[in-house]
Formats: C-alpha cells, sequence, structure tokens
C-alpha cells in the first residue's frame, strides 16, 4: 500500500475504514479532468461514504469495486447523485478511487439500500 502523510481515512456506513489518497483527490479534481468541480464537494464525498442512499456493484471491477451513491438537490453541476467508487482489495485495504455526479444509479447488483434497511 501507498500512502502518503495527505491520505485521509473516512470510516463508511459500515465501520470500513475507506481512504481517500491524496493523488486520487488530486484526479478527481484536476481542471483538466472530467469532473473539477468536485473540488468544491469534498464534504459531499465524505458523506456519500458516511451516508449513503445506494451502494452498487461495480460493473468495471465486480470483484472488488463498489459504488455509493447519495442525491443531492444542489450540486455546482444541479440536482445529482453523488457517485463514490471505491476499490476493496484482498489485503483489507478500501481506497477511493474517483468520484463524480451524474443524473442516474449506475447500474448493477444493488449491495445496500437504505430503503432496505
Amino acid at each position: 500500500m501507498d500512502y502518503n502523510e495527505r491520505d485521509e481515512v473516512i470510516y463508511d456506513f459500515q465501520g470500513q475504514p475507506i481512504r481517500l489518497p491524496w493523488e486520487r483527490w488530486l484526479h478527481i479534481i484536476d481542471p483538466t479532468g472530467y469532473h473539477p468541480y468536485m473540488a468544491s464537494m469534498r464534504n459531499e464525498l465524505v458523506e456519500t461514504l458516511k451516508v449513503p442512499h445506494l451502494v452498487v456493484r461495480s460493473t468495471v471491477q465486480p470483484d472488488i469495486g463498489k459504488v455509493y451513491h447519495r442525491w443531492y438537490e444542489h450540486t455546482p453541476v444541479g440536482s445529482k447523485w453523488v457517485r463514490v467508487v471505491v476499490y476493496f482489495l484482498a489485503d483489507g485495504d478500501a481506497f477511493v478511487t474517483t468520484a463524480y455526479s451524474g443524473s442516474e444509479v449506475i447500474a448493477g447488483e444493488v449491495l445496500w439500500s437504505r430503503e432496505e434497511q
């Protein structure tokens, strides 16, 4: 595991520690990238992990990836789902790979839903 002293550890809704690596955060907010609007949404990223509305198995990395979703009425890009993609590795490490918003829930197997609780 490649740790940086600027990495943040966030405990998700089930108490699982998830790293937000500094280099991933820089990737997410890169002004030349796809979602620089996330620079003002760090709190929403954290809240999505802590209090999600839905968690779906990633279709890109189904063995290790989960996509946390939380609906926000007001974001820099309108009313959207904030999506946070987390990889869970066999050695117990879990880390955010990316975060972005969208109008729809990502297709895939629902692993957890707030409505089912």
